[in-house]
């Protein structure tokens, strides 16, 4: 740093020296800043580059990424102070940097501490999350240098004021804080250049499912359940289709056209799994894959912090009827606000089908038998019956293989082959997934199930197992302004279930505990961890043999 003393004039600030001086040490704020961003760009990742849902996290009440950022703003700027103080008696120049020495010590810590909570989904280092980078880093200088020539600036007026000339650089203290901020504006800046680039992604997959006009196209939608479906659809088929499908939770444009490039010639079947959080979404990705068929499971309101009301969720499936044109669409009869579209579309090829007879659904379970061990029940397909057996778990999933079978049926499936299919399909990995613990503990992962229909068919899941049974879970987020009711519900759920509970962090434990303690279920049988390794932890405190514990979603890392 500069002391004035050998400023004789206003422009001596501006000359070359200084400038190149104050460029160097926005460079070394921007190595800080490019440590201390990493969670803020991956929250920005986690929430799909969207600058409202970034806005909406950043925004949230009790942020503790926040509150680390002032902590250590705060920490700079009273250690930085303290020892220009102590300093002052000095008339060296070099002086004046000690006082930043305590600043990048704090933010070493920080970034220390904060590599050592363990993350659900790493920050991918993709193309885009390094051109977000690039763009940042150019921000993050711009700002820097301008807050380190204010300060210079502010020195100069004031040089007759000889403690405020020599803490003048105290500002820098707070550079940390521009973050978050800077991020936010890095992603907006980026998003038309995005947008250009997806654009070439989606015109070469089009291109590539025009290529391949003869392969039969399904998409699948619904608030829930599309993973499952689509995994079962897919066993089936292969009884007589060699079947192409986005893999995971692909079910983003860039998913989709991902998958799309291993399409040739030899796939018979292409299956996309289309999800949304905005009107329109659906939309979109119909007019990328084309599909003739459609499945649409159960509609709630989910994702209402992007969608507002149920009414939006119905408007972006009932997108998916639309793209099919003329094709044959299957509805779930299990779901009201599902149903309801078949009475909006009469004249379409539907199919319905569930375990609700009461619809009279095409195709449907009767005699349903759950166990721990999976499900049994009668299968009628346009009324011919199979008896079937299934280790899928829970009634939800009798429900998922109704719709399945419904559209294979119309693919051409016979019914044998159709059984035959659906005695090859296996649990799906972290949905209701069985898994023998240690010390005789039986573990139920569920942690993909981010939904309340899905929460309520897990628990009654769990009350078919023998044992204690100890539910693990941060509650339902991403419902808006239903979330406090829906956690509550969640809560009754819980007690009449789960004999321990342990709610992790923060973000709806508090309101589910309470809710908990109000229905008479003990204080001493709920615990709050911290995160999910503090909840692991405490479970292993906690549970023995013959326990059965049920982990029940998963947040990613943007809740902690």
């Amino acid at each position: 740093m500069l002391y004035f003393e050998n400023a004789q004039n206003f422009n001596d600030i501006f000359s070359v020296g200084y400038i190149l001086i104050l460029v160097a040490l926005s460079v070394s704020e921007l190595v800080f800043a490019l440590f201390l961003s990493r969670k803020f760009v991956q929250s920005a990742q986690q929430s799909g580059y969207v600058c409202s849902e970034y806005s909406r996290w950043l925004s949230r009440r009790g942020n503790i990424h926040i509150t680390r950022l002032f902590m250590l703003a705060l920490l700079s700027v009273l250690s930085y102070f303290a020892l220009s103080v102590a300093l002052s008696f000095s008339g060296s120049v070099i002086m004046i940097f000690v006082p930043l020495i305590p600043h990048a010590l704090f933010v070493v810590l920080y970034v220390l501490s904060d590599r050592k909570r363990k993350e659900k989904k790493p920050l991918v280092l993709t193309k885009r999350a390094k051109r977000l980078y690039i763009t940042f880093s150019l921000l993050f200088v711009i700002f820097a240098f301008a807050v380190l020539l204010g300060c210079n600036v502010l020195g100069f007026l004031m040089r007759s004021v000889a403690i405020i000339s020599r803490i003048r650089f105290i500002l820098s203290c707070f550079t940390p804080l521009l973050i978050p901020v800077v991020v936010l504006l890095a992603a907006a800046i980026n998003a038309p250049i995005e947008r250009a680039i997806n654009k070439g992604y989606i015109d070469r997959c089009k291109k590539k499912i025009a290529e391949n006009e003869g392969v039969i196209r399904i998409g699948i939608t619904g608030s829930y359940g599309k993973t499952g479906v689509k995994e079962i659809l897919k066993t089936i088929l292969s009884e007589k289709y060699k079947v192409l499908s986005t893999p995971l939770s692909y079910n983003t444009p860039m998913g989709i056209c991902k998958t799309v490039e291993e399409l040739d010639g030899s796939f018979d079947v292409f299956i996309a799994e289309m999800g949304a959080r905005h009107v329109g979404d659906v939309k979109e990705l119909c007019d990328i894959v084309r599909p003739s068929y459609a499945v649409i499971n159960g509609i709630i309101g989910h994702h209402l912090e992007t969608f507002g009301t149920l009414e939006n969720v119905k408007k972006a499936k009932a997108e998916l009827i639309e793209g099919v044109g003329d094709g044959t669409i299957v509805l779930t009869c299990d779901n009201p606000t599902a149903l309801s579209l078949a009475k909006e579309n009469e004249g379409k090829d539907i199919v319905l089908a569930g375990v609700d007879t009461s619809a009279s659904p095409d195709v449907f379970a009767t005699d349903i038998r759950l166990s721990k061990d999976g499900s049994a029940f009668r299968l009628n397909v346009f009324g011919d019956e199979v008896e079937i057996s299934t280790a899928l778990l829970g009634k939800h999933n009798v429900s998922n293989i109704c719709l399945a079978a419904a559209l294979c049926f119309k693919l051409g499936l016979s019914v044998p082959e159709i059984s035959a299919g659906i005695s090859r399909v296996r649990p799906f990995e972290h949905r209701l997934q069985v898994i023998k613990g240690e010390n005789g503990v039986t573990v139920i992962d569920d942690s993909y199930n981010a939904n309340s229909s899905g929460v309520v068919a897990a628990l009654e899941t769990l009350s078919l197992f023998e044992g204690r049974k100890i539910v693990v879970t941060p509650g339902i987020v991403e419902l808006g302004k239903e979330e406090r009711k829906e956690n509550e519900l969640l809560a009754k759920n819980l007690v009449s279930t789960a004999d321990f509970t342990i709610l992790v962090g923060a973000y709806n434990s508090y309101i589910i505990r309470d809710a908990m303690i109000k229905e008479g279920y003990s204080f001493d049988n709920i615990f709050v961890a911290n995160d999910l390794e503090e909840a692991k932890q405490k479970l292993k405190e906690i549970a023995k043999e013959g326990d059965v514990v049920l982990f029940e979603n998963d947040l990613p890392d943007k809740f902690d």
